[in-house]
């Protein structure tokens, strides 16, 4: 069978699979057929007269192995195929096609499959922790989308690949510790390089399905990391590691803590009153310590940064944890991701209405999607002031920046 043969009964199949037909909710008999000329544009075109006899080549074999019905223009030409709803296993069996019903019957028992394998004997599906809950998220949609005979999301119709993605899915969500992603493929595939190969497509469903705040970032923010990563501090406070005691009040500069080094900490002291974490690089190093203790966070923060914080608190839960980051959207809701996976009392600093007014000059527009983030973390932030959970009501900065349509990065407050 030859490639426009196949295309030709992928579409006529295509077509059958998603039809009332298949659903068995049609009351009467449909039939399936492409349209030669929209199928294969060149058959209609007289300078393509090579590509027109293939075409009826191939139609004439399909029709000849009673898999297709032909109708023709009164010219002659070949108007349309039809599918011949008898021969239809003899379809997917030329195409080594699975039939959807099959395939669906399939997807549901390896669905099942995974829910009885993550339900323990005294705990909810996923583990009582909601580690792997955006899979079951993911596959109670699915379920849904089945049902009223969807595609199901991330799949192409490749169960092996599909089983992979599953697999390497709940691995990243189950991991513990700082690994390079060749390392866990290894373990997971016997492969270096097939994670890597699955990333994208594992960051997407965890994204969509999780509460992960970058597509980009999901496997470093589970601690799955291509090089290694480093955690920045500096100020008024002592790092003890390997038996040495190092006084980072005494450096002119920061320095610079390896997650291997993270995990070999011995204590940490405040000396000062303050942790302060730093959004962005330049205005970490623009950050003026004096009495402050200073974290560069990058963003949403990965693994070895949370490590790093709730080892910190644990040692000085007195202090007080503030967060200096762009007075935007992002910067925000960063604030809300850096105090819910820590559970540390962050409040802002330099993110207020008199920053904005000081800084005015240096300000930039919002763009509607900006306005529709702000929006939304606004009503977020009204629920929870309804519920009384929260402890920095910051929707007057909300208000001031969608009144006035403008937001400020955090290098102007320095670096202006």
């Amino acid at each position: 069978m030859d490639d426009l043969q196949r295309k030709v009964l992928n579409c006529l199949l295509d077509s059958y699979e998603k039809s009332k037909t298949f659903r068995g909710e049609n009351q009467v008999n449909q039939s399936f057929s492409v349209n030669i000329g929209k199928l294969f544009p060149k058959y209609c075109d007289d300078a393509e007269y090579e590509c027109f006899c293939q075409i009826n080549e191939a139609a004439d074999e399909l029709s000849s192995a009673g898999l297709v019905i032909l109708e023709y223009e009164k010219s002659g030409v070949l108007k349309k195929i039809r599918l011949n709803p008898e021969q239809l296993e003899r379809c997917y069996g030329k195409l080594g096609r699975m039939p959807r019903k099959r395939e669906q019957e399939t997807l549901l028992h390896l669905w099942d499959e995974w829910s009885e394998r993550n339900r323990g004997p005294e705990q909810t599906e996923g583990g009582a922790d909601g580690t792997l809950l955006p899979l079951i998220r993911y596959i109670a949609a699915q379920r849904i989308r089945l049902k009223k005979n969807q595609n199901v999301e991330y799949y192409n119709h490749d169960l092996t690949e599909y089983k992979e993605l599953l697999l390497a899915a709940e691995a990243v969500l189950r991991n513990q510790e700082e690994i390079f992603i060749r390392n866990i493929s290894i373990r997971l595939f016997q492969d270096s390089k097939r994670m890597e190969q699955l990333e994208h497509k594992i960051g997407a469903l965890l994204y969509q399905y999780g509460e992960f705040q970058e597509k980009d970032f999901v496997f470093e923010e589970c601690g799955i990391v291509h090089t290694p990563t480093y955690v920045m501090v500096k100020g008024n406070g002592k790092v003890r590691l390997g038996g040495q005691e190092l006084d980072l009040s005494l450096l002119e500069g920061d320095i610079a803590l390896s997650s291997e080094s993270v995990k070999s900490l011995e204590n940490i002291v405040v000396l000062g009153t303050r942790v302060v974490t730093v959004e962005n690089l330049t205005s970490f190093h623009d950050f003026c310590a004096g009495d402050d203790f200073v974290i560069y966070l990058g963003g949403f923060h990965n693994k070895s940064k949370r490590d790093f914080i709730l080892y910190l608190y644990e040692r000085n839960p007195e202090k007080e944890y503030r967060h200096f980051g762009d007075i935007d959207a992002g910067g925000f809701y960063i604030l809300e991701h850096l105090k819910r996976k820590t559970g540390i009392p962050f409040r802002s600093l330099h993110m207020d209405v008199k920053v904005l007014q000081k800084h005015e000059s240096h300000t930039r527009p919002l763009t509607a999607n900006d306005r529709k983030r702000l929006g939304q973390l606004k009503e977020e932030l009204t629920e929870r002031v309804s519920a009384g959970e929260l402890m920095e009501d910051y929707r007057n900065v909300i208000d001031y920046m969608l009144q006035h349509g403008c937001k400020l990065e955090q290098e102007a407050v320095f670096g202006s």
